[in-house]
């Protein structure tokens, strides 16, 4: 067995897709080298992807931001002239932006240099790796694989792998969740110091996480590449990941939140070490790594943020992390609006969205175009130790709509959004009162979450067809007809799942039930038509009725 095997940059290990759907593993080198010719990364789970492409992304900073797409020294870091480096930057950006793929010179020239240092298996400097690890939590293979993530105490009941596919990994894979177990570990290892504080779950485990989708993998890995942090600041700090210092031994070490994109996307929230026999990994050992706070972490660029009241007149920024089970779509201000009309609350918009802004305001971003934000969703439970759940999502969307002359119509997206919550609302209350006149238990969960999960799954697809009609084929005078005509397609949905709950209901609910109410000392008297005259009333209220001349709308 070789002490130094496997290295990244010319062993294929990073699976991709092409647009016919088949799926190729190639090298590092390859894939940016080629990133174009594919569609997009092809890991056993979009986790995995996102912790694969801020790997990718790290090293496409360190590059660009030191060498021009010549390959020529040019560090942006070192432009004394703040309006030159602006200009540096958005130059550079979109002279990459423009050639439509990575240039060879600048990632050969930067492979060559640091081949040394992508080593999966090295009895110094492994890859994303520790050495001194080993003295950390031992886990079997099982517990690397991020789809399964059994730990040695509790098997899955049904498990996606089974005999030796789960207890001996290959290489390739076994560097794919490298990464991922890097990027979103639970809370479960121990420390082997006393004392230690707890660095709760790896850092993109506590994101929001959101990425731009373009075209093409080049597309996204560009769209993604802030060179200013949120659309706005220069980085105060040279690109320094991971593989390019020698590895920390330390574990649960607390350190200030890097202030370059490099340092970031690479950080090593783990200190882990790769256990392997013959030409498979068979485990790894665990210690806590490097954590910082979450307040005001704005230095991360692909997350979405809510805000924390410490005290009544302060208050602090955390990343927001995604419900699974929640569309995209619904919480459109949180990506979008800075400022919302329908709350009181102003937001913090995720960099990578204000990187967007900032190419849109500088014109680079090509006119009229669409893209994608993709949202993960990694749901945890008991105060992360363990992971539950992982789901994906987009939000597709044209760049017409980050014009800064569209702040208003943006405005009037979200409150439609906030008016099919209402109605969400209106159809939950009237599941609830229709449970009540049959004598069931409205309190049941099942009750509780019916009316609003119908509505919900029923509007999901129209409402995101109907965001794709705010384009350049649109004019401004014609966005009220759309707004109008959403809103007739809306009400018309939900009077429809209206019907059928009631039609459903059965002979009991329609003659009624009676409960006595203790705070009023009353007695009400819930029936099927009742319900419906309060639902309708609640209908009538969200969406006053108006005439529609849908031949006036454009649509995609």
């Amino acid at each position: 067995m070789k002490d130094i095997e496997f290295n990244l940059i010319d062993e294929p290990w990073l699976k991709v897709i092409r647009e016919d759907l088949t799926v190729e593993t190639l090298s590092l080198k390859n894939l940016l080298l080629h990133a174009q010719d594919y569609k997009d990364l092809a890991g056993e789970t979009p986790a995995q992807n996102f912790a694969v492409l801020r790997m990718l992304l790290a090293l496409l900073y360190t590059i660009f931001e030191r060498v021009d797409v010549d390959g020529t020294p040019d560090a942006l870091i070192e432009i004394d002239d703040i309006d030159a480096a602006y200009d540096a930057v958005f130059n550079r950006w979109q002279t990459l932006w423009e050639l439509k793929h990575f240039p060879e010179k600048p990632i050969l020239d930067y492979f060559n240099q640091h081949h040394d240092a992508f080593w999966l298996f090295h009895p110094a400097r492994p890859f994303y790796q520790v050495p001194e690890a080993t003295l950390g939590s031992p886990y079997n293979a099982p517990k690397l694989i991020g789809d399964l993530s059994e730990s040695g105490n509790k098997k899955r009941l049904f498990s996606s792998r089974s005999g030796i596919g789960k207890e001996q990994i290959p290489f390739a894979e076994a560097a794919r969740w490298l990464l991922y177990i890097n990027a979103f570990d639970d809370t479960s290892a121990k420390p082997k110091k006393k004392g230690l504080p707890s660095p709760g779950a790896g850092w993109v485990g506590k994101l929001g996480m959101v990425e731009n989708v373009g075209n093409n993998l080049f597309e996204t890995l560009l769209l993604n590449l802030t060179f200013l942090k949120d659309g706005t600041e220069l980085w105060s700090a040279p690109p320094l990941p991971a593989w390019e210092h020698p590895p920390k031994p330390d574990e649960r070490t607390e350190i200030s939140i890097p202030d370059e994109p490099a340092a970031l996307l690479s950080l090593q929230s783990r200190r882990i070490l790769l256990k392997r026999k013959d030409d498979a990994v068979v485990g790894y050992t665990l210690l806590g790594g490097d954590f910082f706070s979450n307040d005001d972490a704005f230095n991360e660029q692909m997350t979405s943020w809510r805000k924390i009241n410490k005290t009544k007149k302060q208050f602090v920024w955390h990343p927001k992390r995604m419900d699974p089970n929640r569309q995209m779509w619904r919480d459109f201000g949180q990506y979008f609006l800075v400022h919302s009309r329908s709350s009181a609350e102003s937001n913090h918009l995720p960099g990578i969205i204000q990187w967007l802004y900032a190419l849109k305001k500088e014109n680079i971003i090509t006119p009229h175009k669409k893209i994608q934000l993709r949202g993960i969703a990694l749901q945890y439970g008991d105060k992360d130790f363990f992971i539950n759940d992982f789901s994906s999502d987009t939000l597709t969307y044209f760049t017409d709509l980050l014009n800064t002359e569209s702040d208003g119509l943006r405005n009037q997206i979200e409150t439609e959004i906030q008016k099919c919550d209402d109605t969400a609302n209106a159809i939950h209350l009237l599941c609830r009162n229709i449970a009540i006149a049959s004598g069931s238990d409205s309190e049941n969960e099942k009750n509780q979450q019916k009316g609003r999960r119908l509505f919900y799954q029923t509007i999901d697809q129209p409402m995101r067809a109907w965001l794709l009609q705010f384009n350049h084929e649109v004019s401004p005078e014609n966005n009220q007809a759309l707004f109008d005509q959403w809103e007739n397609e809306s009400r018309r949905i939900a009077a429809a799942i209206a019907e059928q709950l009631e039609a459903n209901a059965g002979p009991a609910a329609f003659r009624g039930h009676t409960i006595h109410d203790q705070k009023t000392e009353k007695d009400y008297h819930y029936t099927v038509s009742k319900a419906d005259l309060q639902f309708r009333k609640s209908l009538n209220k969200i969406y006053p009725r108006k005439d529609v001349n849908h031949e006036q709308t454009t649509t995609s």
